[in-house]
């Protein structure tokens, strides 16, 4: 027997408040906030005050939500990643209540003191997130077996030299920060 709750849910996934509305309120949103952020379309004068062009920042991100949302494909690929995103958020949230209880003394955990700590966080959410959405719309399985299959071909053994190359020049040119003391 369902409860009402699930009743409700029910409801809302026949309404299609999951495949239209989150996915356009989500999109909408994060399009908005990202346009307001860059000042992509200009600044108007609003009083004394230089503003962003919200009509015009509003209207371009309703009409990109709604073309994510006509596309069926791309919205599956929300839902299926949303979660496992969710899921990623609360072991980084977690990580860091463990790490802020394994820093001694009085002062919080900081990744301004822990730099290093940070770009390995960053780079690890970034491989997990591409990762969720590879395999949502279908390629993370038949990218890894191809790499499996053939890790000794050119091809994929020159992608990983390559790789390393990159990842040495980097260490070497990066610019070391100075203490201040």
């Amino acid at each position: 027997m369902a409860t009402p709750l699930e009743n409700a849910l029910d409801f809302l996934e026949n309404f299609g408040f999951f495949n239209v509305i989150l996915p356009f309120l989500l999109v909408f949103t994060i399009v908005y906030a990202i346009l307001e952020k860059s000042a992509i379309f200009g600044r108007e004068k609003e009083g004394d005050a230089q503003v962003t062009r919200k009509s015009v920042n509003s209207m371009v991100a309703f009409v990109i939500a709604l073309f994510v949302v006509v596309t069926k494909e791309i919205v599956f690929s929300i839902r299926e990643s949303m979660p496992q995103i969710a899921l990623i958020l609360v072991i980084i949230v977690s990580f860091m209540m463990l790490a802020g209880a394994l820093v001694s003394g009085d002062e919080p955990f900081s990744f301004d003191k822990h730099k290093n700590w940070k770009l390995f966080l960053i780079f690890v959410l970034f491989v997990a997130v591409l990762a969720v959405f590879m395999n949502s719309i279908g390629w993370l399985f038949p990218i890894l077996d191809y790499v499996a299959e053939n890790w000794d071909q050119t091809f994929i053994v020159s992608l990983i030299f390559l790789a390393i190359i990159v990842g040495v020049i980097l260490y070497i040119v990066r610019t070391p920060k100075e203490d201040k003391a």
